[in-house]
C-alpha cells in the first residue's frame, strides 16, 4: 500500500524525532475525519526524518515540509 503524502508548514516548535511521533500542523492530511488540518496533530512513530529538508516518514504517512 503506497502512504499518503501530507504536507506541513516548519515551524521552530516542531518536534520530529525518528522512533518517537512527531507533532506538526498538516496542511492537507486526507483523513479529515481525524484530523483538522488546522491545529497541531500527534503522528505515529517517525522512521526516517531528513532534517535539511524537514521531510520525514511515518508508520502511516510521508510527510512534505512546505517552504513560505
Amino acid at each position: 500500500m503506497t502512504k499518503p503524502i501530507v504536507h506541513y508548514y516548519p515551524g521552530h516548535d516542531d518536534r520530529i524525532r525518528v522512533g518517537s511521533s512527531a507533532f506538526i500542523c498538516p496542511i492537507d492530511h486526507p483523513d479529515t475525519g481525524n484530523v483538522s488540518n488546522q491545529s497541531v496533530v500527534r503522528t505515529s512513530n517517525v522512521i526516517s526524518h531528513n532534517k535539511e529538508t524537514g521531510d520525514f516518514e511515518t508508520e502511516n504517512s510521508i510527510y512534505r515540509a512546505v517552504k513560505i
